[in-house]
């Protein structure tokens, strides 16, 4: 589960100056390498935001603060704050002793670290956008890179900006809940005004994977992309105990 919170807080650090209008769909594409949990879809609509990442898709509803993780290739759905809340009462009454241990291990895991975005000084010029290079580390690794063009190139007003900015809040907000606080990540958000057109990642220096927009759309967005498909089913958090 922690990783999955990261994963969509990583891809919000640098999704968020990218949408805006009322409704906003951005479709993204895999140009080199493999492409098994990047991005491909953005979308903004009514106070909704959905991203469509590898094999999931996350949800999430800025009024009400839900959030959705769908499983197209299984037919189900988890509730991550029902998650999250289920994990923070597990860990609540944790000896301080095993907590301490089970700190280290989310850390060594890559639990509350920070991710930073770096301006390289490098531009380049991505489906027609010109836009800068910034270099992405997590922790003191470096993962990737996102190519960052100006939101007028693509028509998006910055002003409906807040609908990401409360749901990046939330995905903060919720990783601390589910970890009753043994995780907390510093998330630098990209400049003001700009949006990613291009993010390369990297393992073990060396570049895995290149994603690149391919089409922004203003045109409407239907309702149903912001909900749970028929027939699926939700996906309860196992049991899980402690061991002595």
């Amino acid at each position: 589960m922690h990783h999955r919170i990261r994963l969509a807080t990583a891809i919000l650090g640098c999704a968020v100056s990218a949408t805006a209008l009322a409704d906003f769909r951005a479709e993204f594409a895999t140009v080199q390498g493999a492409g098994d949990t990047a991005l491909t879809r953005i979308e903004v609509g009514a106070g909704h935001m959905r991203m469509d990442m590898g094999r999931n898709i996350l949800l999430v509803d800025a009024a009400s603060g839900r959030i959705l993780v769908l499983m197209p290739n299984k037919q189900q759905y988890m509730d991550m704050g029902k998650m999250a809340q289920s994990l923070n009462a597990m860990l609540a009454n944790v000896p301080p002793q095993m907590r301490e241990m089970m700190k280290q291990r989310m850390a060594a895991h890559g639990g509350g670290v920070s991710v930073r975005y770096a301006p390289t000084g490098q531009t380049a010029t991505i489906d027609g956008y010109p836009c800068a290079i910034y270099q992405v580390t997590i922790g003191t690794t470096h993962r990737s890179d996102a190519c960052l063009a100006d939101l007028s190139a693509a028509g998006i007003d910055a002003a409906d900006q807040a609908t990401v900015r409360k749901v990046f809040d939330d995905l903060r907000a919720m990783a601390q809940t589910a970890s009753a606080g043994m995780v907390n990540s510093s998330i630098n958000q990209l400049p003001a005004g700009t949006f990613p057109v291009q993010m390369t990642r990297y393992e073990d220096g060396k570049a895995s994977a290149v994603t690149q927009i391919k089409n922004v759309s203003h045109a409407g967005v239907a309702a149903a992309d912001f909900e749970v498909p028929a027939g699926y089913t939700e996906k309860q958090m196992p049991a899980m105990g402690m061991r002595h």
